[in-house]
């Protein structure tokens, strides 16, 4: 009766399948014949099922038969294969490196859930208009914090950073809509460090901005059972930190904020059932991070060790990724042996089988897991497939379960309608795989081909790879626009005399000083110039800046305009805009110098230069 529904289902779709893209019903259309469809959705598997795409979009999927092949197209032979939606990464810290590794895994969409700022809206759409190839990315651009039990943490945002501290409501819901104007996918809450009246007005702001949610709610004041109290269909990440809220003593795990699941050593039954019955009425989804938060526990933690190693083999990886990356992972893979007291082993090992336990009861319950790979704490791509393995040999959910958690459930905490799932009118991203993933989940891995955006993917990895032209070095992870910020700060604290107006040669530092401290950069506006923008001004602030500073860009020398000791104007002309990536800065200070054991140029800072088809973030705010 089941399968019969789900064709008759498959069937309504095809017929009543929504009008093509324009320009779609003229290109050739792309047909996967033959494979078991896993459409996403939980139900029963299709054998001998039919997949057309036209355009960038599902045009039908459902039994051979009962859909209509177009003319001309180019077949893709299923035969003896899986067909599934293309997975998603609920929890991908994005590097500049990652993007093939991504593809190479089936992983098609990551929501980046870390502020990137603008930089992550330019990667975001150089990936969507084609200059290089990487997953499609749902960014959040810069998470809202707490403002601690207290109200009074310091918001110490610079221009290009990730994270804004809200100290009321109000503060936070203007974030919310200020992001959303600037073209967030999503909206990302940091840490609950505050009192949940903070947080609630904005999450309701949100939600009715129609935007998905992620809520780091790790308290101490706002967690699991407080954001469950303002709204529905929310992302808990690290699981909320419920097992804070569930424990027999609360008292003892109040100020818990922690990843790993040590307060679940201590679980209470009743409790834990209670906040399950409240989060599932929620509609609340549980992204637990089992590969960051609860490493080295897992029932075959060996061979995840082994497979993180066999990563750095894959064919042409090593031509640009870091080594760098992969040690990180290495790190943080090693046996809790060696890092943790026997006392502390065995809270933890309690803790994480009460953490299975919870999850389980969850699902069955009727709640939703999502997978997410907390990279880079896990490989790029791989990390998904270790949290869905996670998902089934260590919490025990189906692997039809781990599918879901890795794809529609997903895609629907995050209220990313186009993606998770094969239905038409969903964005072309499908994955084929060697052996059924329903008989073990560690077939998902067997990938033979990927399909995104309607285009098979080229899962080769390439040595002129262009993913890092947006970072200040293909040397580093994601950085703020300002680098050096505790060198800077040291420089400031050993250098800068703020009342000198005038050097002499006791005490230089004032703008007509005859010997030059050593120049720091503290920010930068705007941090963001689109390409093919016209004669900028830049205005650089810092210190100990004196006549004849001169601010270098790409190491070549621009008009500089020395308006104070602490504010440089800049003017950058627009050949320097003419190509998207971006633009390097220093200020150097003229010689002799009064402080030679800090040198005569200033720490570094960068202008992104986006694409013209992204939208810039309104400045200064951000």
């Amino acid at each position: 009766m089941q399968r019969l529904l789900t064709a008759c289902a498959l069937t309504l779709c095809v017929a009543l399948g929504p009008t093509l893209p324009a320009g779609a019903q003229g290109q050739q259309a792309l047909v996967i014949q033959g494979g078991t469809l896993i459409d996403g959705n939980g139900g029963p598997a299709v054998p001998n099922a039919v997949v057309v795409i036209q355009g960038n979009r599902i045009a039908q999927a459902g039994p051979a038969g009962q859909v209509q092949i177009p003319q001309g197209a180019r077949v893709i032979s299923a035969n003896g294969k899986w067909i599934l939606p293309g997975l998603i990464d609920a929890k991908g810290n994005y590097n500049w490196h990652y993007g093939e590794a991504y593809l190479y895994y089936g992983i098609t969409s990551v929501m980046v859930s870390g502020g990137r700022n603008n930089q992550g809206l330019a990667e975001r759409d150089a990936i969507n208009h084609g200059i290089y190839p990487g997953p499609r990315l749902y960014h959040t651009i810069v998470t809202i914090d707490g403002p601690g039990p207290d109200t009074k943490k310091p918001d110490n945002y610079k221009p290009g950073d990730g994270t804004r501290v809200a100290h009321n409501g109000e503060e936070a819901v203007a974030h919310v809509r200020a992001m959303v104007d600037a073209g967030a996918d999503i909206i990302t809450f940091q840490n609950g460090d505050g009192p949940p009246d903070v947080f609630a007005p904005a999450v309701a702001e949100a939600q009715r901005l129609g935007k998905g949610i992620d809520f780091r709610s790790m308290g101490p004041q706002t967690r699991a059972r407080e954001v469950a109290a303002m709204g529905t269909g929310i992302v808990l990440v690290h699981t909320g930190n419920s097992g804070s809220q569930i424990a027999k003593d609360p008292s003892k795990w109040a100020t818990y904020i922690g990843l790993p699941p040590d307060a679940y050593s201590e679980m209470d039954d009743a409790k834990a059932d209670e906040l399950i019955k409240t989060l599932v009425s929620r509609q609340m989804l549980l992204e637990p991070d089992l590969m960051a938060t609860g490493r080295g526990f897992h029932k075959n933690w060996a061979r995840v060790q082994k497979e993180d190693r066999d990563f750095a083999n894959l064919p042409g990886l090593k031509a640009y990724f870091p080594e760098y990356s992969l040690r990180q992972v290495y790190e943080n893979v090693k046996l809790p042996e060696t890092y943790l007291t026997p006392a502390q082993l065995q809270v933890r090992t309690l803790g994480f089988k009460n953490h299975m336990i919870y999850l389980k009861r969850f699902v069955d319950a009727g709640g939703r897991l999502v997978a997410a790979s907390d990279d880079p704490q896990t490989q790029p791509g791989l990390g998904v497939h270790q949290e869905m393995t996670a998902f089934v040999e260590d919490v025990g959910l189906t692997p039809m379960q781990a599918i879901q958690a890795g794809s529609s459930w997903t895609a629907d905490g995050f209220r990313i309608a186009d993606v998770g799932r094969i239905a038409p009118g969903k964005f072309a991203d499908v994955i084929l795989v060697d052996a059924d993933p329903q008989q073990d989940i560690l077939n998902l891995r067997k990938v033979s081909t990927v399909v995104k955006d309607g285009k098979v993917v080229d899962r080769a990895f390439h040595a002129n790879y262009k993913g890092g032209m947006f970072n200040n070095s293909v040397l580093h992870d994601f950085d703020n626009n300002v680098e050096g910020a505790d060198w800077a700060e040291g420089l400031k604290r050993a250098t800068f005399r703020p009342n000198v107006l005038n050097g002499s040669y006791n005490n230089a530092g004032g703008l007509d000083s005859e010997l030059g401290p050593t120049p720091g950069i503290e920010a930068i506006a705007p941090h963001s110039v689109t390409r093919g923008s016209a004669d900028t001004t830049i205005r650089v602030t810092g210190f100990n800046f004196v006549r004849g500073s001169e601010v270098l860009v790409n190491g070549k020398p621009v008009p500089t305009k020395v308006v104070s000791r602490t504010e440089l104007e800049v003017s950058v002309a627009k050949a320097a805009f003419a190509d998207a990536g971006k633009l390097h800065l220093q200020v150097r200070n003229p010689k002799p110098l009064a402080t030679p054991q800090w040198g005569d140029h200033s720490n570094d800072a960068y202008v992104l230069v986006p694409f013209e088809f992204t939208k810039p973030l309104p400045q200064p705010r951000w």
